[in-house]
């Protein structure tokens, strides 16, 4: 071994040139690799991400502490402004992009962003041709809502949504999605006398959604002071007052449900059915709902 090593370092021996070539070109690619990466200005294509989502989004966004990842990406934290009335700026910390490996051999090639929001977890690939699957893990809504609001909804929330086209310029995306908000609570009823929060349990929805129409497939609300099922369409608009509902929900009282719950029930004058449910219709917009 002795020998071996003190030939090499001589230079003695029939290979020992292109032995010492080898290790030196290897040396100088690798410590060439580590030094672009380390000294490569993580700022700079930050700037150019949150303006290329920016402008695909529509929406303001903002990043900082950016640094770069191994062997290939980007890590930093993102705020992102939503145009809703009601919602705090979204901050999504330790946000990770990095290629999905599997489609850099594809004319389609993608991302894949993972990182912390409002207490969870959110993950996301993204696709060239404007193909989007996104999943939210246990997501605090109270967390994503101003505490001044008249009326919010809490619980934790889990999301599954599979997009088509949704970033493609001129395409009129949609695709599907599925959540359920794990003890959920409505906020600030107290206003028209009823207990201050309201449980309604295990919240799941579904359906599908284009660009301005989002069809509610399933409704269901279970262990909370109400049972509730129903399901309807949503026609999106920029604001709350834009937006119109038209809701089929059925309302069943259980044992748990308050009797001023049950008093309002009375009040809106429609008749229990034979199992003591309440089919109600809601129409409006979502910021002045109507019952009938």
């Amino acid at each position: 071994m002795k020998n071996t090593l003190g030939n090499l370092l001589s230079g003695r021996g029939p290979n020992s040139s292109l032995r010492l070539f080898g290790i030196c070109l290897v040396l100088f690619c690798v410590s060439s690799f580590f030094s672009f990466w380390v000294f490569f200005p993580a700022e700079v294509l930050q700037q150019r991400l949150v303006q290329q989502i920016s402008r695909e989004t529509g929406l303001r966004m903002h990043g900082e502490q950016a640094t770069m990842l191994m062997p290939l990406g980007i890590k930093f934290d993102l705020t992102i402004y939503p145009d809703q009335p009601g919602m705090i700026p979204l901050v999504v910390d330790d946000l990770r992009l990095t290629p999905l490996w599997t489609s850099l051999l594809t004319l389609n090639q993608a991302v894949h962003l993972k990182g912390f929001i409002a207490q969870g977890d959110v993950s996301a690939r993204v696709w060239r041709n404007g193909n989007v699957n996104v999943s939210l893990q246990d997501l605090s809504l109270l967390d994503l809502q101003e505490s001044d609001l008249s009326y919010r909804l809490g619980g934790a929330l889990n999301l599954r949504l599979i997009g088509e086209e949704l970033l493609s310029p001129g395409a009129q995306g949609g695709g599907r999605f599925n959540a359920d908000i794990r003890d959920a609570l409505v906020l600030g009823l107290e206003r028209i006398g009823l207990p201050a929060d309201v449980s309604l349990g295990q919240l799941q929805i579904n359906g599908h959604f284009s660009e301005s129409r989002v069809s509610v497939e399933q409704l269901v609300a279970s262990g909370g002071v109400l049972e509730l099922s129903g399901g309807g369409t949503l026609l999106i608009g920029a604001t709350p007052e834009q937006t119109r509902i038209n809701l089929n929900v059925r309302l069943h009282p259980t044992r748990q449900t308050p009797e001023n719950i049950r008093d309002l029930l009375m009040l809106t004058g429609i008749r229990p059915g034979a199992d003591g449910s309440y089919t109600l219709q809601i129409g409006g917009t979502v910021a002045r709902p109507l019952m009938r």
